[in-house]
């Protein structure tokens, strides 16, 4: 049974992003994996803060904050976004 309120649509896209707010520029790799109404999975190379805002950039220009943070192996974490921050 479903428990979330939007549907996640297969999104398979390699896109860079930033952490905010944004001080050094500095930017990151991550691959999207699924995206809805409110929301984007994410894979990043290194752990990210619940509630750290994150603006996304590569043909998805977005800003969200991390909603959670779950470490899959070594340097590798699968990240919850929600947009509207």
């Amino acid at each position: 049974m479903e428990r979330r309120a939007h549907i996640r649509y297969e999104f398979d896209k390699e896109l860079e992003y930033s952490l905010d707010p944004g001080g050094s520029k500095k930017n990151f790799k991550g691959t999207a994996i699924n995206i809805s109404d409110l929301g984007l999975g994410l894979y990043v190379f290194h752990p990210l803060d619940v509630g750290q805002g994150i603006t996304l950039e590569g043909g998805i220009d977005l800003r969200g904050a991390v909603k959670w943070c779950h470490e899959l192996g070594e340097n590798i974490y699968r990240v919850g976004l929600h947009f509207g921050i």
